[in-house]
């Protein structure tokens, strides 16, 4: 019992910055939000579907962030810093020039998401301008997901919840300036005000983690020996080229966060398509209630979020070190006290729908419908916190395959699903409600086998 109760107390030393880290983005959507309700229903799915289409970059943030954590959590656990560093480094190169070259697709992407969430033409000019901002600050953005990265890879999960936490506050203050305006000074924006103030949050971020990681020697930009970058002979091994980017380190760090922005890019899709399906059911306001369902679930997924962190890191440099069972334990640990956690907040949600949901919907329709989401998928978030933190665990073992299977498979079949329950069982907009809460359950208890058999063991980076 001393064992667990030691480790209980280092996976909690872990998740809860982790999880105040992973709740900063959602308190930002929730600040736009509380804003933004205020300019109407049409304002307020404009950024639900705009907040979908940043999801798809966020899916590279964090399937970067993912590599990046393995790898040096994998350096830091075999005592090489030299070659954590010099990964650290390559990160924060490869992070920035993903980001310059997002900028382009983000401007073309826009117009295409909102067409296929099949959003009415006010809903679409809204949410356009906010998507194609955010995506011009995607550098700011990558940065500090490889910062945040690098600090968890050390076992740091305190630095990036301050950061956060500074980025957050700057934000609040200058959202309601950008959105509102100050006339005669600053002109109102709307919608694209909040996507202003986020990057411009961003920006701030992305500098104080440069600061930081090179105040503690978390960088090194040299090079080390070929001995201390290999852990095996088949790792990967290559040499800076042009803007000092190399090459083998993005490969290495793509092969483990691959499958991860595989699994996040195609469940931003199939929101898309569920985003239409509940503007066929219910039109906006459905709409506006899926936006708001997914806001305020937001607290009991950056759990899972934080305790996926915790798990990653754990197994990540106990796999360095050759640990292995114990690397398993501080997994299913992490897992048990997140479920404890989220069926808490399961029940809050349940209990409180009502008075959740007015938080964010300022007319009747929109109300309702977010409140039957809260008391449909409170069913599933123990499932759920299993399956997100499980992920993070196969994630520090590098190897995120098993996660992209069955997330994409169960996220996939909810399209079809959603369709029927909606229109040929007669649910209504209840009929999505119910669908997405059946597949997270299964979602769940599918990882959590699959970890079980211990295919992830004998993983290399």
């Amino acid at each position: 019992m001393t064992l667990f109760r030691r480790l209980d107390r280092r996976i909690l030393a872990l998740a809860l910055p982790a999880a105040g880290s992973a709740l900063v983005p959602v308190i930002h959507r929730m600040v736009d939000m509380a804003w933004i309700r205020e300019l109407g229903t049409e304002a307020v799915a404009a950024l639900g579907v705009a907040t979908i289409s940043v999801w798809l970059f966020v899916a590279i943030g964090w399937a970067f962030a993912m590599g990046l954590t393995a790898l040096v959590g994998r350096y830091v656990g075999a005592r090489r810093p030299d070659a954590s560093g010099y990964v650290a480094s390559q990160g924060l190169r490869w992070g920035t020039a993903i980001g310059v070259l997002c900028i382009g697709i983000g401007w073309f992407l826009a117009p295409v998401v909102f067409r296929l969430a099949g959003t009415e033409a006010a809903v679409h000019a809204l949410g356009v301008s906010y998507t194609r901002i955010y995506w011009a600050g995607g550098a700011f953005v990558l940065v500090q997901f490889a910062g945040d990265a690098i600090c968890r890879g050390h076992g740091d999960t305190r630095t990036p919840l301050k950061i956060g936490l500074a980025s957050l506050a700057l934000n609040a203050v200058i959202d309601p300036l950008f959105i509102r305006g100050i006339d005669p000074i600053l002109p109102a924006m709307g919608v694209a005000g909040a996507a202003l103030a986020t990057v411009i949050a961003s920006v701030f971020a992305a500098v104080l983690y440069l600061y930081v990681l090179r105040q503690r020697g978390y960088l090194h930009a040299q090079r080390p020996p070929d001995e201390s970058l290999r852990f095996e002979g088949t790792t990967r091994l290559g040499q800076p080229g042009l803007f000092g980017l190399d090459g083998a380190i993005f490969r290495r760090v793509a092969r483990v966060g691959t499958p991860t922005f595989i699994t996040s890019m195609l469940f931003d899709l199939i929101l898309l398509e569920m985003m239409r399906v509940a503007e066929h059911a219910g039109g906006p306001a459905a709409q506006a209630g899926l936006t708001i369902g997914h806001t305020g679930e937001g607290f009991a997924f950056v759990m899972g979020l934080g305790w996926s962190a915790a798990a990653a890191s754990l197994v990540g440099r106990r796999m360095g070190a050759g640990q292995i069972h114990a690397a398993e334990r501080a997994a299913w640990r992490a897992a048990i006290q997140c479920g404890a956690l989220n069926l808490l907040f399961a029940v809050l949600m349940f209990g409180f729908a009502d008075e959740l949901a007015w938080l964010w919907a300022k007319e009747p329709a929109a109300h309702a419908h977010a409140a039957s989401y809260y008391r449909i998928v409170a069913w599933c978030l123990v499932p759920q916190a299993i399956e997100i933190v499980i992920d993070g665990a196969f994630g520090g073992a590098g190897m995120t395959v098993p996660p992209m299977v069955v997330g994409v498979s169960l996220s996939a079949a909810r399209i079809p699903l959603a369709w029927w329950a909606v229109f040929d069982l007669g649910l209504g907009v209840d009929g999505i409600w119910i669908v997405v809460a059946a597949t997270a359950s299964l979602r769940g208890l599918l990882i959590g086998y699959w970890f079980s058999r211990g295919t992830w063991k004998t993983r290399s980076v």
